[in-house]
């Protein structure tokens, strides 16, 4: 449902606001990088998602894994969508404007570190990996966005009839490959 609402959604991307793809600007959000799904069409996302996409890239961390900023910014916010409907979405997430052009999420959580609001520098703590929303297992999402295209919002759910999710939409061209950006 969230998928079929950011598919309507319209957005230019202007590439002169965003740093180029293959400028490596973020560090690595956990130690001992191994990435476990790729972004945009692979084997594995076709079941997995009704959209036949992975938003993100997923990266192996068990639970309590230290998740840090990948570069400094400003805590747009965080949330829980399992508030709302228990395994669905982001989980606990949290959203940060690095002040680039670039916006980063950080989701599947199990702990929160940081508040919307809160300036964070490179290398901060801001969460702990776990196994929250839509999830096969502990892992770490990333998704890297155009910023000036994601916003939090508060949607009605359909999966959960009668209660509403609050997390990061964006129109779907405003997704970014965040292995674009990241140092490894």
């Amino acid at each position: 449902e969230i998928r079929d609402y950011e598919s309507k959604l319209k957005f230019i991307l202007y590439p002169t606001t965003i740093p180029p793809r293959g400028t490596k600007v973020f560090n690595p959000p956990v130690n001992n990088v191994y990435i476990t799904q790729q972004f945009g069409k692979t084997s594995a996302s076709g079941r997995l998602y009704a959209s036949g996409t992975h938003n993100g890239t997923d990266l192996r961390a068990t639970t309590g894994t230290t998740v840090k900023a990948m570069s400094g910014g400003v805590v747009i916010g965080t949330g829980d969508t399992d508030l709302t409907c228990p395994g669905a979405s982001f989980g606990k997430w949290v959203l940060i404007d690095h002040q680039n052009g670039l916006a980063s999420i950080y989701a599947h959580l199990s702990l929160i570190k940081v508040s919307a609001g809160d300036t964070v520098s490179s290398g901060q703590t801001i969460a702990y990996s776990g196994n929250t929303g839509y999830s096969t297992g502990p892992h770490l999402h990333i998704s890297v966005y155009a910023r000036k295209a994601v916003q939090i919002e508060t949607r009605p759910s359909k999966a959960c009839s009668g209660r509403s999710y609050t997390m990061p939409i964006a129109a779907v061209n405003a997704y970014l490959d965040p292995m674009d950006y990241i140092k490894i």
